[in-house]
């Protein structure tokens, strides 16, 4: 089984992936747009990717990338989150006078608060993960350069926690979604089975988002989020991202064939039970 995710090796998605996939190879990949094409060509069984955050809501370039690729979610895992300040280790004593910091925009938004009280003036790069950060720092030991990511990105790249879970809150999580073909077993627990349903308004027309959700409504469906996205192809066109509780029986495929009857563009992407790890794995 050949199992991807947003690497390198001691990023938060490496956690994820290696919690589920406790006993496969996991292939790391420098972004989430590599990551979803190589699912998208089906060179990989599985992906992990990041959805959302406590703190920053939706993970953006990931839901652009769901809609144009639309692959098949088969679980959900959620993860606490903690973040954490490292240095070089010969810089570990003088870790306030850091020059730049660097971490996945995720971690630097999670952390702004922290950053705004320590390091107000302090030059900030995006990388294209947390782990990316950690190797930028373990690769310019002569530089006075921090990075914000997990425990493990710390010993991954030998590099030195000088603070401590710099979060803005300490309830933060982070979940996650396997993407594949075919449903998965894993050692974990599940939780509630949840769907996820993606629909368009490219047509639209006055009540078209009240028509689509008072279908759910009526069949007594629970919300859990719904999140609306350009489609990038003009102002005014946006797709949805619904996510619920799964309706017992063939309810959920009722409501989609009402949708579909009143000619609203819908997918269903995934009816996937839900994991939370009580002890994380690295």
């Amino acid at each position: 089984m050949k199992v991807g995710y947003l690497g390198p090796k001691g990023s938060f998605t490496y956690s994820a992936a290696r919690n589920f996939f406790s006993d496969e190879v996991l292939f790391p990949y420098e972004s989430l747009t590599a990551l979803l094409e190589e699912q998208r060509k089906q060179t990989l069984d599985y992906c992990v990717v990041p959805i959302e955050n406590t703190i920053e809501g939706s993970v953006l370039p990931t839901l652009d990338l769901i809609f144009q690729t639309l692959p098949t979610i088969q679980g959900e895992i959620t993860l606490a989150i903690q973040q954490q300040l490292m240095v070089h280790p010969k810089h570990a004593q003088t870790w306030q006078e850091t020059e730049l910091i660097c971490s996945h925009q995720q971690a630097l938004a999670q952390s702004q608060v922290f950053l705004m009280s320590h390091f107000p003036t302090v030059a900030i790069e995006q990388m294209s993960s947390t782990a990316q950060g950690a190797k930028k720092v373990a690769d310019h030991p002569a530089s006075h350069y921090a990075a914000i990511g997990s425990e493990e990105a710390a010993r991954q790249f030998g590099l030195t926690i000088v603070q401590r879970n710099i979060q803005s809150i300490d309830e933060n999580e982070t979940r996650f979604w396997i993407l594949g073909e075919k449903p998965l077993a894993t050692e974990l627990v599940s939780g509630k089975n949840k769907a996820t349903v993606l629909f368009d308004l490219a047509a639209d027309h006055p009540g078209a988002l009240y028509q689509c959700l008072a279908v759910f409504s009526e069949e007594k469906i629970n919300l859990t989020k719904i999140e609306s996205r350009t489609q990038k192809t003009k102002l005014g066109e946006y797709f949805f991202i619904i996510d619920l509780e799964t309706p017992q029986e063939d309810c959920l495929q009722k409501v989609l064939q009402r949708l579909k009857s009143q000619n609203f563009a819908v997918t269903l992407i995934g009816d996937y039970p839900t994991y939370r790890p009580t002890v994380r794995k690295s």
